[in-house]
């Protein structure tokens, strides 16, 4: 039987509750796969569901501190208010036969920005093969990669504690790639116990012919406990994919190339209303810069330190504009580095006749020595901002579901970094309103 997919969760646990006439927040994961279970099996070559996500969402920063003013003092930069609607999605998920599976996911990031063009980009498109029953599948084309907790749902924005993504999948620094095109996965189940893998490769960031490789592997008790590892490697030299913002892997816009791997381990614990995530990545690099695209960054404006970082006082030019053969060989160094980052969320889920109310608490850390803050360039303007890259992040927050299909979130959190050799702190609010609905056809 084709594997389940974490998506489904929410849109068949109105299905559950009609199918036990209960409380639709009584309903477990056990009786939301049975459901899933029992039509797939009854109509294995034609099942299709069609079914999607939105959120609406609303952002505000306090002054973030940054630079200097004519004082020498620590200057605060006024934030604007943030409205926009990041998530729009459109999936078709089916099966061609008892042995056979597609995916579709469509995406409008844009849709509630009034002054841009609105159109649908593909996130997901592949299709799958169960060679050997759960053990073995295969899946080609453009999938999400399975790494640690969180990367294969992220889209199910109703689904999941929290507003925003672990760092590691924030999309101004991510660790890596969040797409693959070829994966190898499956799973064994003994009683309680599921063990499970997956080995993928695709395009990623490769400069010529590596072949870059990821893994996963977890252990799964009851769909309670889950303790996990996830393994990355560029498989040689890795360039910058082309963007004209943050970066969308792990290569910084200003390397010429870089080789890095990103490694960790996650966990999870679902007990009653209860649930408890923890996870830890640490990505090594050995890359060196591209001497023009560090030039320009010196031009665009960094701190003290990052213009210590990057040998800014080395930038030199030639009458015609062009860097001296000085300025080319120092601005060209090594990049040595680590980034790490690591995560603790918790929330409680109180159910209520009228509604299930989550109160939750994350605490996020993360560090890049080689980062800067102008977006633009590449950057990233939480920690970028830092003299050092590394920031950390104390959130509290709230969900509230008047139906399984609706989640209300609340949150606001507390960043804390070093600016100008002081520790400055400055607070931010969020709320987010998402809505998950679909269609089915047999």
């Amino acid at each position: 039987m084709p594997s389940r997919s974490l998506y489904l969760l929410v849109v068949l646990l109105p299905a559950a509750a009609s199918a036990q006439d209960a409380n639709p927040f009584d309903q477990g994961q056990d009786e939301v796969y049975q459901i899933e279970d029992q039509l797939l099996q009854q109509n294995a070559s034609q099942y299709a569901r069609v079914y999607g996500f939105i959120e609406g969402r609303f952002e505000k920063s306090a002054a973030v501190p940054y630079g200097k003013d004519a004082n020498g003092d620590t200057h605060l930069e006024k934030q604007p208010f943030e409205w926009g609607v990041p998530a729009v999605h459109l999936m078709v998920q089916g099966n061609l036969s008892e042995k056979y599976r597609y995916y579709l996911n469509l995406a409008a990031p844009s849709a509630g920005d009034a002054d841009a063009d609105v159109a649908a980009s593909v996130r997901n498109v592949w299709m799958e093969a169960a060679l050997l029953g759960d053990y073995l599948n295969v899946r080609l084309g453009k999938t999400y990669r399975r790494f640690g907790l969180y990367n294969e749902i992220l889209d199910a924005v109703p689904t999941f504690i929290g507003i925003e993504p672990p760092e590691l999948f924030d999309k101004d620094h991510l660790l890596l790639t969040r797409t693959t095109n070829f994966m190898v996965h499956g799973q064994a189940v003994s009683g309680d116990h599921t063990v499970a893998y997956a080995l993928m490769t695709g395009n990623d960031e490769r400069a010529e012919a590596e072949v870059p490789i990821g893994a996963d592997l977890y252990y799964d008790f009851q769909q309670m406990l889950r303790v996990g590892t996830s393994f990355y490697t560029t498989g040689g030299k890795a360039a910058p994919l082309d963007s004209s913002s943050s970066p969308k892997g792990g290569v910084a816009r200003w390397m010429s190339e870089d080789e890095f791997a990103v490694f960790g381990g996650y966990l999870q614990l679902k007990l009653a209303g209860l649930t408890a995530e923890a996870e830890y990545w640490r990505a090594p690099h050995k890359g060196t810069r591209d001497a023009d695209a560090v030039a320009t960054l010196c031009d665009a404006g960094l701190n003290a330190e990052q213009q210590k970082n990057f040998n800014c006082a080395a930038v030199a030019r030639e009458t015609d504009g062009a860097l001296t053969a000085k300025a080319q060989q120092i601005l060209a160094a090594q990049a040595d580095y680590s980034v790490q980052t690591a995560y603790l969320r918790a929330g409680y889920a109180i159910e209520t006749s009228l509604l299930e109310i989550t109160p939750y608490a994350q605490y996020d850390f993360y560090s890049n020595p080689e980062i800067i803050r102008e977006k633009d360039f590449g950057g990233d303007d939480e920690a970028g901002i830092a003299d050092d890259g590394t920031f950390s992040k104390a959130t509290l927050g709230v969900i509230l579901r008047p139906d399984p299909n609706v989640a209300l979130k609340v949150d606001g959190s507390t960043h804390i970094q070093d600016v100008n050799g002081a520790s400055e702190m400055y607070p931010e609010l969020r709320v987010s309103l998402s809505y998950s609905w679909r269609l089915e056809s047999l």
